[in-house]
């Protein structure tokens, strides 16, 4: 019995301790958010590194000095934060959000490359999250991968049949691939969906363009 009450005692000062740590992380983070609101960057990462050496796992604080990383030009350290997101606990508060967002921050780097090498493990991971395979599927299009942006966009939309985002995505993919009457389907799906979205109806255009072309003898 006392070895049992003496168990839980630690297992609750444990538990404690977590707690604080993660609520200076926290604060730290939060601190970080407004320093780089004013415009003091050096200060905001300062939060920010704070914010990693309280909890070394709280995944804003990899997201954002990852990010930092990448912008000053250290690719090396920025990927490996990065990469460090996919080996936490599928239960880490907020680790999808921010792979999601490591993804992003990357295409809009133009660091396609990494992006999709991230949005992979991703998805692998946590196969059933519709936004990581639809990483995958715009990586994959940015690399010419178009087999493989196709049967990601498709699994995304699978995923998520209601999204149009997702139907304008696969038969984005789709068309890209050459799989004309394919993408027409879904990019008419898309603007039945929404007919005010401009992509998808730019996009359903091209392709009934593209379909009318004569194609070119062998």
């Amino acid at each position: 019995m006392k070895s049992e009450k003496a168990a839980r005692v630690k297992k609750q000062a444990k538990s404690g301790l977590d707690d604080g740590a993660l609520f200076r992380a926290q604060a730290e983070y939060a601190h970080s958010i407004f320093q780089s609101s004013l415009g003091n960057a050096e200060a905001s990462l300062a939060a920010l590194r704070r914010s990693l050496a309280c909890k070394p796992d709280y995944a804003p604080a990899l997201m954002s000095v990852g990010s930092v990383e990448y912008q000053m030009g250290r690719r090396a350290k920025g990927r490996k934060l990065f990469l460090s997101l996919l080996s936490l606990p599928k239960n880490t508060p907020d680790v999808i959000t921010c792979i999601d967002e490591a993804g992003n921050f990357l295409i809009q780097m133009r660091k396609y490359k990494d992006a999709l090498e991230l949005y992979r493990a991703a998805a692998a991971r946590f196969p059933k999250i519709a936004v990581l395979h639809q990483g995958v599927g715009c990586c994959a299009s940015h690399e010419r991968l178009f087999d493989e942006a196709v049967a990601a966009s498709q699994q995304a939309f699978e995923l998520d049949p209601g999204n149009q985002e997702l139907a304008n995505d696969l038969g984005y993919s789709l068309f890209e691939a050459g799989r004309l009457k394919e993408a027409r389907t879904f990019l008419e799906k898309a603007v039945a969906m929404d007919p005010a979205n401009e992509l998808a109806r730019t996009n359903l255009a091209l392709c009934k363009k593209k379909m009318l072309r004569p194609k070119r003898k062998e």
